[in-house]
């Protein structure tokens, strides 16, 4: 009798050990799953607009960068699936469907992530106790659906009279000084002045609207204030990503349409051919016309683009030359988009104050870029290029800006 109550108790003991063991170790195998499952699920909807071989690579990149009970997480191809994420109008609840398209009201795009740690892949979790209770193993699966929520879009004209090193900055501010290289007859004033933020010179409907850009017999002659840039409309949420489409335009530097340099479309590859250029004030004891990614000028870091291709960048709610404000303790580093490769990112993180080239929102293949909004951004300026003078600079670009929030909904 006492050898049956040992018995008994020793597989109760273990029943119990198991408990605390096991099903602990289990327990918490699943949750780093779910973590690394949610991870992945975010990455891949921020590479949808890639394609969606590159959202699924995005998220067996992140899931690898997670363990669960001490291994890295593995993801196979059929284990992200692409889709869309309905919202029911009346109750407000989600549902996942593999395919379909978005409409970004109802219907969004959204890619589900399922971890695995199972005996089919010969990855499940090792029991200890349980084993003896021939329980040796233990599958766990996590699931986890992102979506891309498009919250905000907004279509826009930028001027090639876009000064983008004055962004943000009060009316009057200087800009390209002193750039004694360029003061001749031809380039009467040397000095890019801020002007009304509210007026976007070559816009449609605005001064200069008949022929696309200043009048200098009417416009220049009292030195009044000129190169404002505006404020994209639309207000920008940290770790969320922008796209640009439907972009449109010229924009030239030498004030008039005539083809060969500085005449470019947006997306500044022309074949390569097209002029690089960087801002002269950055390094104002260089020669003009220096390529250089150093130097900045009002907080904003310099570049190397094509001459006249669209740039941005992006700044709270102070100028990035405000020295109270301690997310610009520092410019910068510059950015260096000379080559072809660099201009066909598909992902761009660019910091605060931090200039950066836009193109036409799409690489050379037209693949479509997608552009990170920084830590404490809350405003987006785009501008055209040019080293100097923006003021007999015609034309400019339209487009739109969608911003889309990636959202973890399942």
């Amino acid at each position: 009798m006492a050898m049956i109550y040992v018995i008994v108790s020793v597989v109760a003991m273990l029943g119990f050990c198991s408990l605390a063991v096991d099903l602990g170790r289990v327990v918490v195998a699943k949750t780093q799953l779910r973590v690394a499952a949610d991870a992945a699920a975010r990455a891949a909807v921020a590479a949808l607009p890639q394609g969606n071989s590159a959202a699924i690579s995005a998220a067996q990149t992140m899931a690898a960068s997670n363990k669960s009970d001490g291994y890295a997480v593995t993801l196979a191809s059929s284990d992200v699936i692409v889709g869309t994420w309905t919202i029911n109008a009346s109750t407000h609840a989600g549902t996942f469907s593999s395919g379909g398209t978005a409409n970004g009201t109802t219907i969004f795009q959204a890619v589900k992530v399922t971890a695995r740690r199972t005996a089919a892949t010969n990855t499940a979790i090792p029991l200890l106790f349980a084993s003896v209770l021939g329980a040796h193993t233990c599958d766990v699966t996590a699931t986890s659906t992102a979506a891309l929520v498009a919250v905000q879009q907004h279509t826009q004209f930028i001027s090639a009279q876009s000064d983008l090193w004055l962004s943000g900055e009060p009316k009057g501010t200087l800009g390209s000084q002193p750039d004694g290289g360029y003061s001749s007859a031809a380039h009467p004033y040397k000095n890019d002045i801020a002007g009304d933020p509210n007026i976007a010179y070559g816009q449609p409907g605005g001064p200069g609207s008949a022929v696309g850009y200043k009048v200098a017999s009417t416009d220049y002659n009292n030195e009044q204030l000129y190169n404002s840039i505006l404020q994209f409309q639309l207000t920008v949420t940290p770790g969320s990503v922008i796209q640009l489409s439907n972009v449109s335009g010229l924009a030239n530097n030498q004030g008039e349409f005539t083809g060969g340099t500085g005449s470019t479309n947006a997306d500044g590859f022309d074949s390569g051919s097209d002029t690089l250029i960087s801002d002269d004030q950055a390094n104002p004891s260089l020669s003009p016309g220096t390529t250089t990614t150093s130097g900045s000028e009002h907080g904003i870091s310099n570049i190397i683009i094509p001459l006249n291709a669209m740039m941005g960048v992006f700044l709270d709610n102070n100028p990035a030359d405000d020295s109270s404000d301690h997310n610009y303790s520092t410019a910068p580093t510059g950015l260096d988009f000379s080559t072809q490769t660099a201009r066909d990112y598909t992902t761009l993180d660019p910091t605060l104050a931090q200039s950066f080239y836009v193109g036409n929102g799409q690489t050379s293949s037209d693949v479509q870029q997608t552009i990170v909004v920084p830590s404490n951004a809350t405003r987006l300026y785009l501008g055209t290029m040019d080293g100097h003078e923006w003021s007999n600079n015609v034309g400019g670009f339209t487009a739109t800006i969608t911003q889309y929030q990636i959202a973890t909904v399942q």
